[in-house]
């Protein structure tokens, strides 16, 4: 958004400078993020009059000129504007002339040779001395201007502020939005720019103009009718204001449009009445597969949900965003009808992205147009018009003003405000503030008042937004500043940050993809791991939203959000980890904030065409793996995997990590309680693991070990055993059992069922025997495989097979 200093003081007497104002403007919430000088023309550059014009013998579009710079002796220049013709007064650069680039560098005019003939100036256009966007043609001047003076005496010169508008006020869309603003913080001379139209009394009855088939989707919708107007160019001082904040003059009735915009905020268009089939105007939403094409010569495919204004048979504008092409104002339109209106902002928005399109108007309805100004901003433009293009208002204001909802009220209590912000600011201080900023005041009392929030300010809506009203005018910087009793931290150092660095790069070198989600979230979304309640969670006194009310007590549930995100969008195949904070409370203490890692898989582990073999899926060895990876990496020889039971995952499949004698962790394949929702085709595998466990294990240095030269000799076991002995019990056991010479055991078989007896399985393991000293011979492996046999069968009261 563009704001024209010189535009602002046509309302407000303004005694600050530039810088000053940007300053002020930057504190109130208007971030300045240029200043721009206009009207700083280039010593050197004069006004000068175009005597001949000649087509240039090499070239289609370049014309040989002869032009007067004021000193009775013509100079030639190559030009190729299109409007280079004689009798033209334009500017002329003449040689040294220093131009500045975007970039800073100079740009010097120096005679040149444009295809074989002599130049020895150059005509400018408006953009190239930076006075508008307007780069179509030559800059033509006033004939009266004196030739051979340079060219600033005669151009006013601007400040221009560039400023970056928050979503939330519209109301800085315009011209006297801002200066309400900073009339309220430099106070002075301030005057609205009031219209007089003549009296209704001889106004033809155009009642029936204005039909709205869809008044959810415009609650207001008004206009009127001016007869006998002669479009033409703007005047000079129309233009230099839509200039100056960007936008190209075209003429009188459209420009008289958009100045209004850029002055109240409200968008307006105008329509030549003779493309109004049988003089209708028409609200309603498009019919599927209906079309128009618009301004910009483009033709829209509309569909119901999109609002448009139609005459008896066609629309002939997309609401709020764009007018048609076929109805647009003309060289030779004589009857205007203009539109002031508010559409829905929501309607405006989705039509905008839907189609593609986009424009000044739409950037202001879909934020929110002030209700209120629809028919000031009406009355404004038709004065205008019946001033600068002539004619007769031909109708009243027709208007079809649906209902709706009356101004807010907030019951504003003065020392809430003062405890808010640390002030000890009068009842009528404040009260002097809200008027200031154009809301209403009635009901004072000695501690409150009610204030009535006027249509452009509808995102003040509690006490809270009313201290920051107080704030910025009062001045962030004459806010007391207290001294804070804070706790020092312990700060965080770039060691801190090393264990999660290196596990995280660990965890991406494995294969699984890093994710980052927000430590906040719903509370049914929390309450989705069991094993929390409503009492461990931690909810936030002022959320964002009801969607991040309470702070996560594990990353599991936002972890799976995630891959239920990315199953829709059918992504299926997942390998992910998050490494973040976990929040729950502590009834004995403080509330704790844990580091936590969790990892989910599902899917397969390898595309088919990767493999000749049929796509092999996540299982509950592939997340084990990776833990296995992550624990080795760090030389953790002290841990081990336990069977356990946890209301996340299915029973028999599911383990604890304990690391160093410590819990770390939990690991397995989830429930279909966790996974419910999800239209996942694989099972999901998945671990949670406590980093202080992880963390605060010592690695074991590295002992170098020898291969040994001879060669391994195996042997096999199997045995029935009972179904609750399991895997882990068995290694134990063999290890314990210390066989010489015997340095490995794996399991290679398990089965239940018929056959088996019920309540037995079938385990088998490979034995693997090796010796540092020599090649061992069967009759040393079958004495060490019988012994081991015989403990089996003896301690831990299995059946040989």
């Amino acid at each position: 958004m563009k704001i024209s200093l010189n535009w602002l003081k046509n309302y407000i007497e303004l005694k600050k400078s530039p810088e000053e104002l940007a300053q002020i403007l930057t504190m109130a919430g208007l971030e300045v993020e240029e200043i721009a000088e206009l009207g700083k023309i280039p010593a050197g550059v004069v006004v000068a009059r175009i005597l001949s014009r000649e087509k240039h013998p090499n070239s289609d579009h370049l014309s040989i000129c002869q032009v007067d710079p004021g000193s009775g002796t013509p100079v030639q220049i190559v030009c190729g504007a299109p409007n280079c013709d004689a009798g033209n007064v334009v500017p002329l650069a003449t040689l040294g002339t220093v131009f500045k680039e975007a970039d800073g560098s100079d740009f010097v005019i120096k005679k040149a040779k444009l295809r074989g003939v002599e130049s020895f100036g150059m005509m400018c256009s408006a953009r190239e001395l930076g006075l508008s966007e307007d780069h179509d043609g030559l800059m033509i001047l006033p004939q009266d201007w004196k030739l051979g003076d340079p060219l600033e005496n005669y151009i006013e010169k601007d400040t221009v502020y560039t400023v970056e508008i928050t979503p939330n006020r519209p109301d800085w869309l315009s011209h006297w939005g801002v200066a309400r603003d900073v009339w309220a913080l430099c106070g002075g001379r301030r005057s609205f720019p009031n219209a007089q139209l003549p009296s209704p009394s001889g106004f033809e009855d155009w009642s029936s103009l204005v039909t709205v088939q869809a008044p959810d989707l415009c609650p207001d919708y008004s206009a009127r009718v001016i007869r006998g107007v002669k479009v033409a160019p703007s005047p000079e001082w129309l233009q230099k204001r839509l200039s100056a904040v960007g936008i190209r003059p075209i003429n009188n009735i459209v420009d008289i449009t958009n100045f209004v915009m850029m002055e109240f905020g409200e968008p307006l268009h105008a329509f030549d009445s003779r493309f109004l089939k049988n003089k209708k105007i028409v609200v309603r939403r498009a019919a599927d597969q209906e079309s128009i094409v618009a301004l910009d010569g483009k033709k829209y495919q509309l569909d119901s949900n999109m609002l448009v204004i139609a005459d008896a048979e066609k629309p002939v504008a997309i609401a709020g965003i764009m007018g048609g092409e076929y109805s647009g104002i003309m060289p030779d339109t004589t009857e205007v009808v203009l539109e002031s209106a508010y559409f829905n902002p929501t309607s405006v928005r989705l039509t905008s992205r839907k189609l593609g399109l986009t424009s000044d108007a739409a950037y202001r309805f879909e934020r929110g147009v002030d209700p209120d100004m629809i028919e000031t901003a009406s009355t404004r433009a038709a004065a205008l018009i019946l001033e600068l293009a002539g004619g007769e208002l031909v109708s009243d204001l027709v208007r079809v003003k649906n209902s709706r909802p009356d101004h807010p009220r907030i019951l504003c209590t003065f020392s809430k405000i003062n405890s808010l912000l640390g002030l000890e600011l009068s009842n009528q201080q404040m009260v002097d503030i809200f008027r200031k900023l154009g809301l209403g005041i009635s009901d004072v009392g000695d501690d409150t008042c009610v204030v009535t929030i006027p249509g452009f300010r509808m995102d003040i809506k509690e006490n809270a937004d009313l201290a920051e009203e107080v704030a910025r005018i009062y001045g962030l910087d004459n806010l007391p500043k207290k001294r804070v009793s804070a706790v020092q931290a312990h700060p965080f150092s770039q060691d801190d940050w090393a264990p999660f660095e290196k596990l995280r790069n660990q965890l991406i070198a494995a294969g699984l993809d890093d994710t980052v989600n927000v430590s906040m979230l719903d509370e049914k979304t929390a309450l989705s791991d069991p094993i929390f309640e409503a009492g461990d969670l931690m909810k936030m006194n002022n959320p964002i939203s009801l969607d991040l009310a309470v702070l996560r007590a594990s990353i599991l549930p936002g972890l799976l959000a995630c891959v239920k995100r990315n199953v829709s969008r059918k992504n299926s195949d997942l390998a992910l980890f998050e490494i973040g904070h976990v929040f729950c409370k502590n009834p004995a203490k403080y509330p704790e904030e844990r580091d936590e890692l969790a990892i989910v898989l599902t899917g397969r582990a390898h595309a088919e065409r990767y493999s000749a073999e049929r796509a092999v899926q996540f299982d509950f060895y592939d997340i084990k793996g990776v833990l296995e990876s992550v624990l080795e990496q760090r030389r953790l020889k002290s841990y081990e995997f336990k069977p356990a039971s946890d209301p996340r995952f299915v029973k028999g499949v599911c383990a604890e990590l304990f690391i160093d004698g410590k819990k770390a962790g939990v690991l397995g394949k989830l429930n279909s309680k966790m996974t419910q929702g999800m239209r996942l085709q694989s099972d999901v595998m998945a671990a949670v693991i406590q980093l202080s466990v992880l963390f605060g294990a010592e690695g074991k240095s590295i002992d170098y070990e020898p291969v040994s030269q001879f060669p391994p000799i195996t042997r096999d076991v199997a045995f029935l055993a009972p179904k609750d002995l399991d895997n882990q019990q068995v290694l134990d056991f063999i290890a314990a059992q210390k066989i010489p010479n015997l340095v490995h055991a794996e399991i290679f078989d398990l089965f239940s069922g018929a056959p088996l007896p019920e309540g037995a399985k079938s385990m088998g393991y490979t034995l693997t025997f090796r010796s540092m000293e020599k090649t061992l011979t069967d009759v040393e492996v079958n004495a060490a495989h019988e012994k081991l046999r015989d403990a089996l069968a003896k301690k831990l009261g299995v059946e040989l097979r």
